[in-house]
């Protein structure tokens, strides 16, 4: 599979963006709508469900801006041959009750002729997986 890195930004960069935002500005969460297609699929680990359409969607992202104080992210994104979204992160976070949390993974998302989201899914990956 052949891959080229875009230099222009792509939906998944707004979204990691607007992800730290809300640690900041929990209203900012109100900013998914222009990020997800209103019957899009999220699913952030490969041992949770998925979540579907725009209202549970937002559900999850509140819940998420809520328990956390700060967060910040460093990624690459990557634009694949078959039209999706792939994005390799890293994240520290601090928890709203103070515990530090770092994490990465690598996200793919399909998105829509409107540029929204259509579908988002994440693998959890330990730094050195990553290359």
């Amino acid at each position: 599979m052949t891959r080229t890195t875009e230099t222009t930004q792509t939906v998944i960069d707004r979204y990691i963006t607007l992800f730290d935002r809300t640690a900041h500005d929990p209203a900012a969460v109100e900013e998914y709508r222009s990020i997800f297609a209103t019957d899009a699929t999220v699913q952030l680990a490969e041992e949770m469900e998925p979540v579907t359409g725009l209202p549970a969607i937002m559900e999850v992202y509140r819940g998420m801006a809520a328990a956390m104080a700060d967060s910040k992210h460093l990624w690459d994104t990557t634009v694949l041959d078959d039209g999706r979204i792939e994005c390799h992160w890293v994240n520290i976070t601090r928890s709203a009750d103070g515990r530090l949390l770092a994490m990465s993974g690598i996200e793919y998302a399909t998105v829509n002729a409107d540029g929204l989201m259509t579908n988002l899914t994440n693998r959890m990956v330990t730094p050195e997986s990553m290359t």
